[in-house]
């Protein structure tokens, strides 16, 4: 299956397109940005290589752009990354086509008004390794996801987070008195949205990704109950220990004792007659959980903003647990590092660092 761009490895290569990596590296004097700048430029370069065989400047054009976009977005479905995540990869490879027509190496300027900024295809112009900017046709970036800032992606509130869980249990209650509620789905369903709400996890790291292959879904020989963890399939496509808080655990038990399942049954099966017919019984998608979750926010007595999303939950435990304590959120998160811990809750490390300024000023 076709690995996107986020998931590659940022390992220098030895080839041309290395080498252009590292000449504009040089010019970048901010060794944050630079460092950022090179990790999104090497993925884009090993992507490159991977997908479609290029290994030189002068062969990126307008179709792997725009490539580039589409797997950018497919990355925002699968919440492998944020929309700004997405728009900013592609940012750092559009603009250096734009630097370069700035330099004046080619004879042509097409983004002349964006010459200040600095990545990688801007300077490969600038080079003269290429001639034109494919990366800033309307046509390349078109397949994008719509920008997103941390004021408007969805965060589940703990009123949110108690509402939905609610619900799905409401949900089993009734299956368990009427027989116009499927008793299987509603556990399942419960189950799904408890852990959701309290491990952390993505949904394409609990669920089947439909374009995915090796994304098939989490298996109970992953779950460890007693010890309240799993192994999940995470962003860089290894398997990672996660975290299942006190509050999932239930849920999960009685869904398991309910289907008494093989260890290689997907946790959250599709349960449709077709699927019933396959051995093993293939995992509800990312789509799916999407739909549950929409389902359910129609269904409950708790009103909703807007219909909840699997990443939402995800977005808004790290920002609890971020209130409290920085580094426990990246390791519940499992962010490589807490500096993009920071980056995803700007706005609460730019309070926390207040609050902690007001606190040495106030003892003054």
């Amino acid at each position: 299956m076709d690995r996107l761009p986020p998931a590659y490895d940022a390992t220098p290569r030895g080839d041309a397109l290395e080498t252009a990596i590292e000449k504009r590296l040089v010019d970048i004097d901010s060794g944050r940005y630079r460092t950022n700048v090179a990790s999104v430029l090497r993925k884009f370069a090993a992507w490159s290589r991977d997908q479609h065989g290029i290994s030189s400047p002068e062969d990126i054009d307008d179709n792997l752009c725009r490539q580039y976009a589409r797997d950018l977005a497919r990355a925002d479905e699968r919440d492998e990354i944020s929309p700004e995540t997405a728009r900013r990869y592609f940012a750092y490879v559009r603009s250096f086509l734009t630097w370069a027509v700035y330099e004046g190496l080619i004879p042509t300027n097409p983004a002349k008004t964006n010459h200040a900024e600095g990545s990688f295809l801007t300077w490969a112009v600038y080079e003269g390794l290429i001639p034109t900017n494919p990366a800033k046709t309307n046509h390349a970036e078109g397949p994008l996801p719509t920008d997103e800032t941390e004021t408007d992606q969805q965060y589940w509130s703990a009123r949110d987070r108690d509402a939905i869980c609610a619900t799905a249990t409401a949900r089993v209650d009734d299956a368990g008195e009427s027989d116009d509620v499927d008793r299987t789905a509603a556990y399942r369903d419960q189950a799904l949205v408890f852990l959701l709400a309290y491990s952390g996890a993505r949904s394409a790291e609990l669920v089947a990704v439909s374009d995915d292959e090796e994304r098939n879904g989490l298996r109970w020989r992953h779950v460890d109950l007693e010890a309240g963890t799993m192994q999940v399939f995470g962003k860089n496509r290894t398997r990672e220990s996660a975290p299942i808080l006190d509050d999932a655990l239930r849920p999960l038990r009685r869904w398991k004792q309910l289907r008494e399942p093989d260890e290689n049954a997907a946790v959250f099966p599709r349960l449709d007659n077709a699927a019933k017919a396959l051995d093993p019984t293939p995992s509800i998608t990312t789509q799916s959980a999407r739909d549950i979750l929409a389902k359910l926010c129609e269904w409950s007595d708790y009103e909703f903003e807007e219909p909840l999303k699997p990443h939402g939950a995800r977005r808004g435990l790290g920002r609890e647990i971020y209130r409290e304590n920085p580094q426990l959120a990246q390791d519940v998160l499992r962010h490589k590092s807490i500096e993009t811990t920071h980056e995803g809750y700007a706005q609460e490390a730019a309070k926390r660092t207040r609050d902690e300024a007001n606190d040495i000023i106030g003892k003054q």
